[in-house]
């Protein structure tokens, strides 16, 4: 007799054969998830927003770029002519106001030539007034009208080696044509806007200038105290919370990378830190990271090391945006060296933790700062686009030595964060959550390139590329418009093949030249004949972090070949281990990266030593041969540790 309701023994066999599959997906041991595919192999992406310099000043000589046009010479109200770039071998610059009103002089609707008037016009004033230049306080011997100097591989040869082994974008856009807090309240939210009633999203309007300030000119903090305001439309952390996606966004401590007023060139520092509200940290200002009580996420950059340096898995949140001082902003007059020390430290530390492999960094500007940038921006709304800022990717992923052509803007970061955490939603008003006022989807602006170009996913992860902080000069890169928009690195016999521009006849004479730019230029007159090597390597170096490995940068001036052998010194056991020895050859201006690297055999005598706090020092030769049989040499020492 079978009771109602109750289950016979055929029913059972026939419903436990139809379960067994997914019991067997869950008792399996061993059982995997599917492989990551495409965009989402990144699992952590980097943003590092660096300061106030324009395509053009950093890579405006760069083969292949759309960079320096020959003829160019522009206008100079203040003593007559015109002024053409020239190679600015300077570390301390000083460019030009950078607000919408020199935005708009700047552009001179489409001309392009009100770079150096707006330099010499923020001059006219004490360096305490708000749009005042640092030449006030100079003397006149140094260069200070300078937004047409630009700089190479002589200044900033990491930036240029990131840009040769990975993805350069010369088509990158400032998302706002103003300064730096409107710029970084697109690159969380997408927008800049002032609001009626600052707690009601509906009544925002876009604001190129941006709302009022942190730090206002009375020194209050409109943020802050009883009748505190906030900015409440909708920011991408907004978006990750509820997807439950990770984010971080780290302040290096110190005084505030830019001044409190749009037009202004220099100011009294702020001090920072990781609660402070400022134009360079505008997360803690908004509703809804407060809503969500994820204030905590901003934090000092000491939380950003401690993550990146645990050994066992990635300590990184999904997204980590990283911000500057004053001092390593390369924000004028910021030493440009010094920014660089900053950046290669990040991505060094990076490159050596468990978070490479599935990592894309990011690296930008924020705005242009004054400097000289020849490229008409679009219009794709009232609020931008701003002048080209440089921008890179650097990624095991990355596509290498690739010059990304496709128009671009920071919004483009916006966007390679949704499609790879958020399944593409958009900071869209209709669609979000959360509505707002916002007139457009700047993720989905007309035009707007794709990150995802960048890549290779296909490709085998790429090995890092530790560079040295404190790099030697690069070589001398081809004067403005000798390498067309396009072209490939200059030939092997020939440095700069193609006719460098002559100056204008009413070009002015440059400033006075220090005794070492001096040297660089003669130098660089017999480039075409002479082979010139550069090497450099970090002076410190952890042998644990590297993997056994001791790297360098190597560049010649020409085709050349290469040869990198040496040892290690241990000076008690007065014993010599000799370094594998590598062979390589290089094209004309392209500096790479070299791992010289010991046996296990004796990586476990070093180990070995350095664990009895024995002193250990690597000698290196790098030999350089060209075309021409001219052979050049270069030696290093490395101080190697085990931590």
């Amino acid at each position: 007799m079978c009771l109602p309701g109750a289950w016979t023994g055929r029913a059972w066999q026939a419903a436990f054969a139809a379960a067994l599959p997914l019991l067997l997906l869950v008792i399996v041991p061993g059982a995997r998830a599917a492989p990551l595919e495409g965009i989402h192999k990144i699992q952590h992406v980097i943003v590092i927003m660096q300061e106030n310099r324009s395509f053009d000043s950093y890579f405006g000589t760069y083969p292949g770029a759309n960079g320096i046009p020959a003829g160019v010479c522009v206008p100079d109200p203040l003593h007559g002519g015109c002024v053409a770039p020239f190679h600015d071998s300077n570390d301390k610059n000083y460019g030009g106001p950078h607000g919408h009103d020199a935005f708009t002089a700047d552009l001179d609707g489409g001309k392009m030539d009100g770079f150096v008037g707006e330099a010499e016009k923020g001059e006219q004033c004490s360096s305490t007034e708000p749009t005042c230049s640092p030449c006030t306080e100079q003397e006149s011997s140094v260069q200070c009208v300078d937004p047409m100097g630009y700089h190479d591989a002589r200044e900033i040869p990491n930036y240029w080696t990131y840009a040769e082994n990975f993805v350069l974008q010369d088509n990158m856009y400032e998302p706002n044509s103003s300064w730096s807090w409107p710029e970084h309240l697109y690159m969380v939210s997408g927008w800049s806007a002032t609001c009626k009633e600052w707690t009601n999203p509906l009544s925002c309007s876009s604001a190129v200038e941006g709302p009022p300030n942190p730090e206002s000119t009375e020194g209050k903090d409109p943020y802050t105290g009883p009748d505190a305001i906030s900015l409440p439309w909708t920011d991408v952390t907004y978006l990750l919370h509820k997807h439950n996606v990770s984010w971080g966004y780290y302040i290096f401590e110190g005084s505030e990378p830019d001044c409190e007023s749009d037009e202004v060139m220099t100011c009294a520092p702020v001090h920072s830190g990781p609660m402070t509200p400022g134009i360079w940290n505008p997360l803690i200002d908004f509703t809804d990271v407060k809503e969500d009580e994820q204030e905590g996420n901003v934090q000092s950059l000491t939380h950003f090391y401690t993550a990146v340096e645990e050994t066992s898995e990635c300590g990184l949140p999904a997204i980590s945006w990283i911000i500057p001082n004053a001092k390593v902003s390369e924000h004028p007059a910021a030493l440009v060296s010094s920014g660089q020390t900053y950046v290669t430290t990040l991505i060094n530390s990076i490159m050596r933790s468990p978070c490479w492999g599935s990592s894309a960094i990011f690296l930008s500007w924020d705005d242009w700062g004054g400097f000289y940038d020849h490229v008409v921006p679009p219009t794709i709304d009232g609020e931008g686009y701003g002048f080209r800022v440089p921008g890179m990717v650097i990624s095991p992923y990355a596509k290498a030595g690739y010059i990304d052509h496709q128009q671009l803007s920071h919004d483009a970061y916006l966007k390679f964060i949704e499609d790879d955490f958020l399944e593409g939603q958009r900071l869209n008003p209709k669609t979000d959550g959360r509505p707002d006022a916002r007139p457009e989807v700047r993720e989905e602006a007309p035009g707007l390139g794709n990150l995802e170009s960048d890549f290779d996913f296909e490709q085998p992860p790429r090995s890092p590329l530790i560079l040295p902080p404190e790099p030697a000069p690069g070589p001398a890169s081809c004067p403005p418009g000798s390498v067309p928009h396009g072209a490939a690195a200059p030939a092997a016999s020939s440095p700069c093949p193609y006719p460098a521009p002559s100056t204008p006849p009413t070009a002015p004479a440059q400033p006075p030249a220090s005794p070492a730019a001096t040297a660089t230029t003669s130098s660089t007159a017999t480039l075409p004949l002479i082979l010139q090597l550069t090497a450099s390597t970090a002076a410190r170096q952890d042998l644990r972090l590297n993997h056994g490995r001791v790297y360098l940068m190597v560049g010649c001036n020409m085709a050349c070949s290469i040869y990198v052998h040496g040892h290690l010194n241990l000076r008690r056991g007065r014993q010599n281990l000799r370094l594998r020895s590598v062979r390589t050859s290089l094209v004309a201006h392209r500096t790479v990266g070299i791992a010289v690297s010991l046996s296990r055999r004796n990586l476990i005598i070093v180990r070995r030593a350095l664990g009895k706090h024995r002193s250990v020092k690597a000698s290196i030769d790098v030999e350089a041969t060209g075309i021409d049989g001219v052979r050049e040499g270069y030696h290093v020492y490395v101080v190697l540790t085990w931590r």
